[in-house]
């Protein structure tokens, strides 16, 4: 009652909806980078099985395909849920935070993906286990508290050259040039960390963050993200040159559009519109032209 003797006003909170519900469980996982690295996996298995002469079974292809996802998705998840404090402070529009998904649903989310990820990898022997369960761990650990410090970076390096060498494990054989996959993954790896960063880079720091792309600062973190494709591609032009990994020209040139001109793009955008908005968007961009680099490198080296 107030003061005046009128019903106190009592805060209705609505049930959230079957749908509602779901769609909390699906944005939770961070959709749009998760699928663009099921994509990348496609890819590079094909790739993989062509340079090997190898079969490519479907069913295989999408136990390994869901295995991904399913890494993808309880890392995402535990994602927002360590951080919906975090979020919540900022005002973010997350599902943790609008309510719609509870911290037990994506709790429960993290363990079941886990379990599914696990099953289906271990049928393909101890190697594509082994690095199923090593991509979906480094991601889990820089969730549960190695993103607030410097060895955030370190975490993407060693995550992103796994990607193609899943591949090659399971529908390739071994071949020269994947030596070269693991300094360049862990370059573009870092990269990727400091854009994915960029956007959230003031709220993270005043909330006590400490990752290297705090540490960086926004102008040395675009410089490093920029430079970075450019630089990955001009090595590839310096191994063909003296022959120590051959190219196709096609593959090699297609390979030099990618890491360029997602680049350009992505600074364009930013200078004319200098937000954390058009540095989300610029993220996509340059991860879209980082898979389509090293597809057009690995089929202009493996095939």
């Amino acid at each position: 009652m107030t003061e005046s003797g009128a019903p106190t006003p009592v805060e209705v909170v609505r049930p959230v909806g079957l749908a509602r519900r779901l769609l909390g469980m699906l944005l939770v996982t961070h959709p749009i980078p998760s699928l663009m690295y099921v994509a990348a996996v496609a890819v590079f298995s094909v790739l993989a099985a062509v340079s090997s002469g190898r079969a490519l079974p479907p069913a295989t292809l999408a136990r390994v395909l869901v295995g991904v996802a399913c890494a993808q998705i309880a890392i995402g998840t535990l994602n927002d849920y360590m951080d919906r404090d975090l979020d919540a402070q900022s005002n973010r529009f997350k599902p943790l935070v609008v309510g719609l998904i509870t911290p037990r649903m994506a709790l429960g989310q993290v363990i079941s993906a886990t379990i599914i990820m696990l099953l289906l990898m271990a049928p393909l022997g101890w190697v594509a286990l082994g690095l199923g369960m090593l991509i979906e761990g480094l991601g889990l650990a820089y969730d549960l508290g190695l993103k607030r410090t410097p060895f955030s970076g370190l975490l993407y390096a060693l995550y992103f050259p796994l990607i193609p060498l899943l591949a090659w494990a399971v529908f390739g054989s071994y071949q020269p040039f994947l030596l070269w996959v693991l300094p360049f993954g862990a370059a573009l790896g870092l990269a990727m960390n400091i854009a994915n960063s960029l956007p959230d880079l003031e709220a993270d720091t005043a909330a006590g963050v400490r990752g290297l792309p705090h540490l960086l600062g926004l102008r040395n973190g675009l410089a490093v993200v920029w430079i970075t494709p450019p630089a990955i591609y001009l090595a590839m032009l310096a191994l063909d040159l003296f022959g120590v990994v051959p190219a196709q020209p096609i593959g090699l040139a297609l390979a030099g559009v990618a890491a360029t001109l997602p680049v350009g793009i992505a600074a364009l955008l930013y200078f004319r519109r200098p937000v954390a908005r058009t540095l989300r968007i610029t993220f996509y961009i340059q991860a879209l032209g980082v898979v389509a680099m090293a597809s057009a490198w690995f089929a202009a080296v493996a095939l």
